[in-house]
């Protein structure tokens, strides 16, 4: 089965273009087990989006690793700072015809939790929108469950993918700019 995916561009365009400065500013350790990441979108007729992920110490550089192959190329810019327990950054990342310039704020308050704020403006537009701003909340929910495991991701309509199978990432044909991936889980 091939189920697509459609990340909003700023959680893609931080995530890949910050695997190899994540590392070097040293964020802060997530807890491992099952994490429960929660996405608001601009649009509040859209509920809270529910994700479940049940991730460990190899999970997470393996994230990294995909993270900075994602990056290759693409981002012209990475200033990252921490102070503390907040995490900055400063991205401009071009992954097709569109720059996506993000301001991305990471405040963790533990090992078991953490929110991201992220402001993004696209140029040109993808899809009409030349703004996004969306918040992420995560909070470790305890040990991964007997039918989890590490890389394990229960998406918001439960749909069970690991994440360790991101080699299997591919552009879709169908569509294109930065938005579209396909994700073949089975």
């Amino acid at each position: 089965m091939r189920t697509t995916i459609v990340f909003a561009s700023v959680l893609l365009g931080g995530i890949a273009c910050t695997g190899a400065q994540a590392r070097a500013v040293d964020l802060p350790p997530r807890k491992p087990g099952l994490w429960e990441v929660t996405l608001h979108l601009p649009d509040k007729r859209i509920p809270p989006q529910v994700t479940k992920v049940c991730t460990d110490a190899a999970t997470d550089a393996r994230l990294f690793k995909f993270a900075l192959n994602m990056a290759s190329g693409k981002c012209n810019r990475t200033d990252i700072q921490r102070s503390g327990d907040v995490v900055t950054m400063e991205l401009e990342c071009k992954p097709g015809e569109t720059t996506i310039k993000s301001h991305i704020v990471m405040t963790f308050a533990s090992d078991s939790a953490y929110k991201i704020d992220a402001q993004t403006h696209f140029e040109p537009p993808i899809m009409g929108r030349g703004e996004s701003h969306v918040t992420q909340d995560a909070r470790w929910a305890g040990p991964c469950p007997a039918d989890m495991q590490p890389g394990d991701m229960i998406g918001p309509h439960g749909v069970k993918t690991n994440l360790n199978a991101l080699a299997h990432l591919t552009r879709s044909p169908a569509r294109t700019g930065p938005r579209a991936l396909v994700v073949d889980i089975g």
